[in-house]
């Protein structure tokens, strides 16, 4: 038995059978083209979402680094704060004794000029008491002549006790009468 096929393709029930299949290849084609262009859509959003993943980690592991980054400069800025308001008191109180040193000074300069000047008038007497003793030498030769004090250290020391009394103390100016 030989099919014609002609004629089989003449009857309305193989053609609609015919176009039923020919529709469900081209559907089973464009619905796996469809597939597969979806699949390669997906793969492409899943390695761009992997992608932004990765680069919001790395970018929260540096916020995570500059946030304790930040908390030790914190740390630094209070440490050096503390060591400025400690060495700014540091150079008040300096200052101060520095301030109070030059008042010392200046007193001290100030006493030195005065004993200068009381030295200068001591040494002024003892020079007007040695000129008048050599007139009265002059004077009268035939009195027996007293040695002139003498000036320094040596004139004014006298003999101590160990408790630092002196029982006994000479004078720059006193004179064996």
């Amino acid at each position: 038995m030989a099919v014609d096929l002609r004629h089989e393709l003449t009857r309305p029930l193989a053609l609609i059978l015919a176009a039923f299949a020919v529709l469900g290849w081209v559907l089973f084609g464009l619905s796996s083209w469809s597939a597969s262009s979806v699949q390669k859509a997906q793969r492409l959003q899943l390695v761009e979402m992997r992608t932004k993943a990765d680069t919001l980690s790395a970018d929260l592991a540096k916020q995570t680094a500059l946030i304790a980054e930040a908390g030790g400069l914190e740390k630094k800025m209070l440490a050096t704060r503390e060591e400025l308001s400690r060495m700014t008191q540091a150079k008040a109180d300096v200052q101060s004794e520095l301030a109070t040193a030059q008042r010392r000074l200046s007193t001290v300069r100030r006493d030195v000029s005065e004993a200068d000047r009381s030295l200068a008038a001591q040494a002024q007497k003892l020079s007007d008491l040695q000129s008048s003793a050599a007139e009265a030498n002059n004077a009268a030769p035939d009195q027996t002549t007293q040695p002139t004090p003498r000036v320094g250290r040596g004139a004014r020391r006298g003999t101590w006790t160990r408790r630092g009394r002196a029982y006994r103390s000479y004078s720059i100016m006193s004179r064996p009468r």
